[in-house]
């Protein structure tokens, strides 16, 4: 028996409209600026595993901003974290262009104490506090303020009490950044590395460049000594930020943030490696991890086991993503989301054997706060095989 011509015509309109409906359905929020495809993959990336709580540390206030944190462990099961922040309309340091301080917040039996600004920044603005321990009594707060990265003048303050007090803060000599985002690390000798960066000409200019260094110190901030420049073969405009680590061979490392989405290229983190407790480097290398010019950080859970938080996108700085090694950073996991809005973090191992991670997120009002999240790292290698745990 023929088909009604009618009847094909309402079974093909049928078909269309369920196309069009599953399409709805499945459609990325802004049709029209469809993300790569680096990013659409680990858009839907499993959650984490292993995570045992998440918390906001920075107050819920009316037109206030928080972003660039840092948490170290002053003592065993004591924290201290900081961030930059303050209050405006929009984001601080790019809508909001003063009065951006440093704020604190400490753990107590109750939790985290309410936040408190211990570094003011009238009609001006400060940028990523980066926080270490010299010695088990002594924290160092490293910070720049000025306009923007490329004026900042560099200081350091102390604390002889675990973060309650801090001293006087002083000015780091002139070519002195001191750590730019990354955490100084300590060797055994009592040579404090610190990764640092330097950026000169805005992104828009013609003429402009960065590169990495080494602020060295072996006297606890008193005299400096540079190292570098490390810098991309191909491109002037290239990579800040460096975060340090060792690889469970007695090398160090770093990973760095790339520049490029802000020329319209594709961003990458980019590596290097030395042999000699940060004397000599070998050349940047690309890696095959995208960056959306944003901020990352290692978590070194030793013999070669670790963490990298990071956005993995070449566009967008969120989800936040957890990737693990194994093998010292040679090779990386499919990224796992710690925080769909997360973005800038600062990770540690504590004496607990937990890693503790405080970051900015972007709340429903649009703006950011700082969230702390707790994870067991174990939970996170019980995907790997046995052998590469051994």
């Amino acid at each position: 028996m023929a088909i009604p011509m009618f009847s094909l015509f309402s079974l093909a309109l049928l078909s269309l409209m369920t196309l069009q409906t599953i399409s709805r359905i499945f459609a990325l929020p802004n049709e029209t600026e469809l993300p790569s495809q680096e990013y659409l993959e680990p858009r839907f990336a499993p959650f984490l595993k292993g995570e045992i709580k998440k918390e906001f540390i920075s107050e819920d206030k009316e037109c206030f901003d928080a972003h660039g944190s840092a948490i170290v462990e002053t003592i065993p099961r004591h924290f201290c974290a900081v961030w930059k922040g303050g209050p405006g309309e929009g984001k601080s340091n790019e809508d909001i262009k003063e009065n951006v301080g440093i704020w604190l917040s400490l753990t107590t039996d109750k939790g985290w104490s309410a936040p408190i600004e211990i570094v003011e920044a009238k009609r001006s603005l400060c940028w990523a506090p980066v926080l270490c321990k010299l010695s088990p009594t002594e924290l160092l707060l490293f910070y720049r303020r000025g306009k923007d990265p490329r004026h900042g003048v560099s200081f350091l303050k102390r604390s002889f009490d675990g973060g309650i007090q801090w001293a006087n803060e002083e000015i780091l000599p002139a070519g002195i950044v001191g750590p730019t985002r990354g955490r100084p690390l300590l060797t055994e000798h009592g040579t404090l590395i610190c990764p640092s960066s330097i950026a000169v000409g805005d992104p828009e200019e013609l003429f402009k460049a960065t590169a990495i260094w080494f602020d060295i110190t072996e006297d606890g901030g008193k005299h400096w000594r540079k190292i570098g420049p490390l810098e991309l073969p191909t491109r002037k405009f290239g990579v800040v930020e460096p975060v340090l680590f060792k690889d469970g061979q007695g090398r160090l490392r770093i990973l760095c943030r790339d520049r490029a989405h802000k020329i319209s290229e594709k961003g990458f983190i980019w590596s290097a490696t030395s042999n000699n407790e940060g004397i000599t480097w070998s050349q940047l290398e690309k890696t095959d991890l995208p960056n959306p010019d944003s901020g990352i950080d290692i978590v070194d859970l030793g013999k070669g086991k670790l963490l990298l938080l990071y956005n993995h996108s070449h566009t967008h700085r969120y989800p936040l993503h957890i990737a693990t090694s194994v093998d010292g950073g040679n090779s990386w996991s499919h990224p796992y989301i710690l925080d769909e809005k997360g973005e800038f973090p600062s990770g540690i191992l504590a004496a607990d054997g937990n890693v503790h991670i405080t970051y900015a997120t972007e709340t429903n009002k649009g703006q950011r706060r700082i969230r702390h999240a707790v994870l067991n790292p174990s939970e996170l290698f019980l995907d790997l095989k046995e052998k590469d745990l051994n």
